[in-house]
């Protein structure tokens, strides 16, 4: 009996150990198995989540070319290439092109290539990478460009287009500027649109940096400017569903406009500091209004008047108007600081409400 127990323990733990190691087979199995599928199946819907991206920007592509040409400008490149392999650019354009439709006022840029890729795990962000030499052609001259690293952003919703993010740096166009960096961002607010009308509905910031002029170009002031910031809101809402000339004239009619509650230009021996506000007439045509207060307003007008770019009667008054509103801020300062309104409507600037610029009247001539 003692034997017979012996012989069945010994038997029992043989079963129990096969069936042990046989279970740490299938829990390695199964693990293999559920690695394998996840990978699969990550793979393709990664290539799913491309192809749609892909379809996305193949349909959308008419659109922005419809709303370029309404702009006066159009697109043009000599091949375009869309790949759902996450391992390559979701899309690459050679020799892409915008150029203005308007001959008498014709300006192109060219770069080499552009390529886009998307989220691994999304459709809803682009990132768009440009290549480090281009063109620029401008008054019928052709200006090489060259440029660090140059990046646009796009985010996109089911609604459509959600924010926006460019960043250059150390870009050089030959014969005309270095510029140390650009940066403009546009990004959704949070308020609620349809209970808050007259709330901005996108916030945007731009900011330059750095900027050496060519000395041979005929320029006022300095020829390097530290710095230009803008912040921006945009009051209302743009909907570009029926295009963007009817959409922007729904937006003038529902009272949109952009408010700028800060703008800085240092640009020696000017430094300038204002608010104010944008709208569109019902031509579609710019009316801006600034408060400003500044440093070095005089120099720039007198800069402006021996370029011959300010040739108005009115200058003279305004300069005496602004002579007399000027004061010396710091008794170490250089520079007078002024406050004048700064405005631009139908072709005309405007200092202290007298005309100092009329574009239609020089068309004209």
């Amino acid at each position: 009996m003692k034997k017979m127990c012996q012989k069945f323990i010994l038997h029992l733990a043989y079963l129990l150990g096969k069936a042990r190691r046989s279970l740490r087979f299938n829990r390695l199995s199964l693990w293999t198995f559920l690695f394998s599928f996840v990978l699969v199946f990550s793979f393709l819907y990664i290539i799913a989540l491309r192809g749609i991206a892909v379809r996305r920007i193949r349909s959308e592509l008419p659109e922005i070319i419809s709303m370029l040409n309404e702009l006066g400008t159009d697109i043009a490149y000599d091949k375009i290439k869309f790949n759902p392999i996450f391992f390559f650019p979701l899309m690459s354009i050679e020799n892409p092109q915008i150029y203005s439709l308007d001959e008498n006022d014709y300006w192109k840029l060219q770069f080499n290539k552009i390529n886009a890729y998307a989220d691994i795990f999304g459709n809803e962000k682009l990132h768009f990478t440009f290549s480090s030499a281009g063109e620029l052609v401008y008054n019928n001259e052709a200006h090489h460009i060259t440029a660090g690293k140059t990046a646009l952003n796009l985010k996109y919703t089911p609604d459509g287009f959600n924010s926006l993010n460019f960043n250059a740096d150390e870009l050089k166009i030959k014969s005309l500027a270095q510029i140390k960096s650009i940066g403009f961002t546009i990004n959704p607010t949070l308020q609620n649109l349809e209970t808050n009308k007259g709330l901005p509905s996108y916030t945007s910031i731009l900011e330059i940096k750095d900027v050496d002029i060519n000395g041979l170009l005929n320029y006022p002031l300095s020829s390097h400017i530290n710095l230009i910031t803008a912040k921006a809101d945009l009051i209302g809402k743009i909907s570009l569903r029926q295009g963007l000339l009817i959409s922007l004239e729904n937006w003038v009619e529902s009272k949109g406009f952009i408010d700028v509650p800060q703008l800085i230009v240092q640009w020696s021996p000017l430094t300038l500091v204002g608010r104010g506000k944008i709208s569109l007439n019902e031509s579609l045509d710019p009316e801006i209004s600034f408060n400003t207060s500044s440093k070095g307003m005089l120099k720039l007008l007198k800069s402006l008047q021996d370029l011959s770019w300010l040739n108005n009667s009115n200058v003279f008054v305004a300069g005496i108007i602004l002579n007399n509103k000027a004061f010396r801020l710091d008794p170490q300062d250089k520079e007078l600081t002024i406050s004048t309104p700064i405005s631009y409507s139908n072709g005309k600037i405007s200092i202290e409400n007298l005309v100092v610029k009329d574009f239609d009247k020089e068309t004209q001539q």
